[in-house]
């Protein structure tokens, strides 16, 4: 039995202005890919041949260029050309990758390996939970699964869930399709699995899992910075009986319908209220979280709105983390510890989020900037603004770790307050504090969905839309076997 796997992925906020490029993306091939991949081990302990492709993940961000998706995608389809005899295909994915001029990276990208395999081999996904599934993809793979937590901490399951989908299609010499439900749903951060409909969605799941006939079975939450024509929830199963995917697709989606009202955001406030709740609060840490300029979310991470708030107030052991401004931080690299000098961020700009900030400041630190898998993206420093610290970065980073703040070499012991490029408070932050405001702040990750430009999302969606009934959604379903 012989196996491909590999990975390509990158989160896509359509409403940035930057691109995913080529030399975006972290690569890794050959046995260092087979030892990253959780998947690896599953299939050999089942007597399998794997045969590694290609890994290629980038940061979320915004599209990602033609040329990038071109270049990745002609090297997965070189290397499956050479393997045509392979027994099955497993594919670790994001599902919102949003190519310029394409639109669904992942559905491009399965079509082309189709056109090399035929429909005879079957093609496991892992994906994440913030995946926009499109038609075109679901008809060309057989079993699907996804992330069942946000924040996520279940990447590696996920992925061992996957390779067991694929390892039941060939050992059943199946390759069914995955029925999908949709529902019109922007959950944005408010969607995350430890609260209801979540919990028993994902109790249901783990009943589907230990099923006889059931190939996959997942949920997804959609990604809303995504504007798409198939942007929103959905419920997609694969059994060896069409009619029972379809059944269990659509009970999985009226157990969320049922739900939705209890997903609200937590700890949110409004930016005056942000600020001023932070500042009371006394003792201990506190972050705060500017959901409107999530690089987490694919936002650029150069606003300064929140920096303005906080440099007004001007009081002590306040942290504003993670503002990219690439031309001010390699100026400040060159000098010395200690030297003041008067910055400006966000030149020219007059933007809800971008806002020309001056101000002096005295250098403190210089450090590194951390990525998601732990390699260095870029450097930043430490500089205090009167009596507000802040961190700035030459490349787009996410402090989502304690790692990343002791690579700046920032102590949060110092800090009472901690403002962050991110919406919901990632899981290893909370060894920290769980102590967090959620500022609801305007931008290309805002919360606030009416405010985003939609243009190629011509449909009714909840929340913004709040008459849509369940009738009106079996009414419009699609469902696909």
């Amino acid at each position: 039995m012989k196996i491909l796997e590999g990975s390509f992925q990158c989160e896509a906020n359509t409403f940035c202005s930057q691109r995913a490029g080529i030399e975006d993306f972290e690569r890794y091939d050959g046995e260092a890919l087979l030892t990253k991949m959780a998947a690896t081990p599953i299939f050999r302990e089942a007597g399998a041949q794997v045969v590694p492709l290609l890994y290629a993940s980038a940061l979320p961000s915004g599209m990602v260029t033609r040329e990038a998706f071109e270049y990745y995608k002609e090297r997965f389809v070189e290397m499956i050309e050479r393997e045509k005899d392979a027994d099955g295909i497993y594919l670790y994915l994001h599902g919102s990758m949003y190519v310029e001029g394409l639109g669904s990276g992942e559905e491009w990208l399965v079509k082309a390996i189709r056109q090399v395999t035929g429909e005879g081999i079957p093609i496991a996904i892992a994906l994440d939970y913030h995946a926009n599934l499109s038609e075109g993809f679901l008809g060309q793979v057989n079993a699907v699964q996804g992330f069942r937590t946000a924040p996520h901490t279940d990447h590696d399951d996920t992925e061992r869930r996957a390779a067991r989908s694929l390892l039941a299609c060939i050992q059943k010499n199946a390759c069914p399709h995955p029925a999908v439900f949709r529902i019109p749903f922007l959950g944005g951060d408010a969607s995350t699995t430890d609260k209801e409909p979540f919990v028993s969605i994902t109790k249901r799941l783990q009943e589907l899992d230990g099923e006889e006939g059931v190939i996959s079975c997942a949920f997804f939450n959609g990604q809303p910075w995504y504007d798409s024509a198939y942007t929103g929830n959905c419920a997609v199963v694969s059994c060896l009986d069409s009619k029972r995917a379809q059944k269990e697709a659509m009970s999985l989606a009226k157990m969320f319908w049922d739900g939705r009202e209890n997903l609200k955001l937590e700890h949110a406030m409004t930016v005056k209220e942000a600020v001023r709740a932070s500042l009371e609060q006394k003792e201990g840490l506190l972050f705060v979280t500017d959901s409107g300029d999530n690089t987490t979310a694919g936002a650029d991470g150069e606003g300064t709105l929140l920096l303005r708030e906080y440099l007004k107030k001007d009081t002590k052991g306040v942290l504003v983390c993670g503002v990219l401004a690439a031309d001010v931080v390699n100026d400040l690299l060159k000098e010395e510890i200690g030297t003041i000098k008067e910055i400006c961020l966000c030149k020219g700009c007059r933007e809800k989020q971008r806002i020309e900030t001056t101000c002096q400041v005295v250098l403190k630190k210089k450090g590194i900037v951390y990525g998601w898998a732990g390699d260095e993206v870029g450097e930043g420093v430490l500089l205090a603004a009167g009596n507000t610290d802040l961190v700035l970065t030459n490349a787009r980073a996410a402090f989502t770790t304690p790692e990343h703040f002791a690579r700046m070499g920032v102590s949060l012991e110092d800090y009472h307050v901690v403002v962050i490029k991110m919406g919901y408070l990632f899981p290893k932050l909370k060894t920290f504090t769980e102590n967090f405001i959620f500022a609801l702040t305007p931008g290309v990750s805002s919360n606030d969905f009416a405010q985003l430009e939609y243009q190629r999302l011509k449909k009714r969606m909840y929340p913004i839309h709040m008459d849509i009934t369940w009738e009106e959604i079996k009414n419009q379903q699609e469902v696909r076997l």
